[in-house]
């Protein structure tokens, strides 16, 4: 892994939503989504001076479970075992989705 003082923008997210997943994986495999969270500010407001909705209240089923599933797929891929939180964007508009961050 090699930093670079350089960012690469490649597409604008104004306007998304910014919905968080906080997951549990055991070292056996076992995976729960403790909860799930949503911004009431969109994307691009830091997480920390906005107002956080938990659980989230604008989800459609549908996007909760993708969300789901990338946030479990996500922890078993990066091997995580304990907490992690996984921060995604959301086009309102659509089912695009984006992994903004990942902390363990």
């Amino acid at each position: 892994f090699t930093a670079s003082p350089q960012v690469l923008v490649e597409r604008s997210m104004r306007g998304w939503k910014e919905v968080e997943y906080e997951v549990v994986r055991d070292a056996y495999d076992n995976c729960v989504t403790v909860c799930n969270m949503e911004n009431f500010d969109p994307l691009g407001v830091h997480t920390g001076d906005s107002i956080v909705i938990a659980p989230s209240q604008t989800l459609t089923d549908e996007e909760y479970h993708m969300l789901r599933d990338a946030a479990l797929r996500t922890v078993r891929m990066l091997g995580v075992v304990g907490e992690c939180n996984i921060q995604f964007a959301l086009n309102p508009n659509s089912l695009q989705y984006c992994t903004i961050e990942v902390n363990a």
